[in-house]
């Protein structure tokens, strides 16, 4: 009796096919996660370079405004300086300080100055700044307390600011100094 050796051939063919695939499928798999990852971590780093932006700005007008100390509000002091005084990448942080929704871009001309809480002991400054050209923006807080004698920058670094249809950021990276 003699068996027909094709069914065998086609059979060994079909199990060499599917093995074949199922390696460049897992290998189009990896490829796909690692360009996902990598494209998150380069936003992730623009996001740190938002925060830090904004964690400088803070850090240079704490100490330089007006020759005279900070610009930001202390337990003792209001920190309203004359508009126009206390610029950061060339955007105007006082005039230009606190949209009316967050994170609206920064063409709203409906935009006040920044915002200040305050009492006997302690004093936080909140401002953002925009970086329309790449939709980043940063949240500053500058947080003062008397006793004791503390300044505390939050800096949060957003990207995507605009959000999908005007929803949240889709990427956030923060930068606390305490001194």
């Amino acid at each position: 009796m003699k068996t027909n050796p094709r069914g065998f051939t086609m059979f060994f063919a079909a199990l060499v096919s599917s093995l074949a695939l199922a390696i460049g499928m897992a290998i189009y798999d990896l490829t796909v996660r690692e360009l996902q990852v990598t494209s998150m971590t380069a936003q992730s780093q623009y996001a740190v370079f938002a925060a830090d932006t904004g964690a400088e700005c803070a850090l240079y007008w704490d100490f330089h405004y007006n020759g005279t100390g900070s610009a930001f509000a202390t337990s003792s002091a209001s920190g309203n300086p004359t508009v126009g005084s206390v610029v950061c990448n060339g955007y105007n942080v006082y005039a230009n300080g606190t949209p009316p929704a967050v994170y609206l871009p920064p063409t709203s001309s409906t935009w006040t100055s920044w915002i200040v809480t305050a009492n006997a002991n302690a004093a936080t400054t909140t401002f953002y700044i925009s970086f329309p050209e790449n939709d980043r923006c940063v949240e500053v807080q500058i947080a003062k307390t008397a006793v004791p004698l503390t300044t505390i920058v939050y800096s949060h670094g957003f990207i995507n600011c605009a959000g999908a249809a005007g929803g949240a950021p889709q990427l956030e990276r923060e930068l606390q100094v305490s001194y």
